[in-house]
């Protein structure tokens, strides 16, 4: 029985034929590579004839930096804790009506904010090299939810910017807005 790896995910399928698409990352069958009896891709770089060169340009060097040391795993886990803490401290600044929970909330979403560029690029240059820039759902959800998320951090920031007083005590529960 033959298998096949999706080029995407590295997903292994057993069968004649790859799968219409991977179960797991949704790419499509063409993107599925079969395996030789010592587990390497049958379309390895030996076969091929194409050879690897060394990054030449900055941006390659930054890019095979940023893939080798899985810096976008890293980059994510930040703001992926900070947020939910983040929202607790807005929730306990509105219930016990302390605005220092929500100034804690605030300084959280700077940095949050700060630290989306290299969370996005990283996220970028990960999907176009390592992932082949593969149109999955899976990929859209991701890029659609962070360009979602980077638009509501801008969006609270500039809120409480504008409105510095919006999580003060009078503000919570005065059922008027400025």
């Amino acid at each position: 029985m033959k298998k096949w790896q999706c080029s995407v995910c590295n997903y292994i399928h057993e069968g004649e034929e790859p799968p219409e698409k991977c179960p797991i990352c949704g790419a499509d069958r063409n993107k599925f590579v079969e395996f030789t009896e010592n587990g390497n891709a049958s379309e390895d770089n030996t076969e091929t004839g194409t050879v690897e060169v060394a990054p030449s340009t900055i941006s390659e060097k930054i890019t095979t930096f940023i893939l080798a040391n899985h810096i976008h795993p890293i980059t994510i886990h930040g703001p992926n804790g900070i947020i939910p803490m983040a929202v607790l401290f807005l929730v306990l600044a509105a219930v016990l009506q302390l605005p220092g929970f929500g100034n804690a909330a605030y300084l959280s979403l700077i940095f949050v904010l700060l630290s989306m560029p290299p969370v996005l690029l990283s996220g970028y240059l990960t999907w176009q090299k390592k992932y082949k820039g593969a149109k999955t759902s899976v990929f859209k959800i991701k890029i659609a939810s962070s360009c979602v998320a980077t638009i509501i951090l801008i969006g609270l920031i500039a809120w409480k910017t504008a409105r510095p007083d919006i999580l003060g005590a009078a503000s919570l529960y005065s059922g008027s807005c400025k």
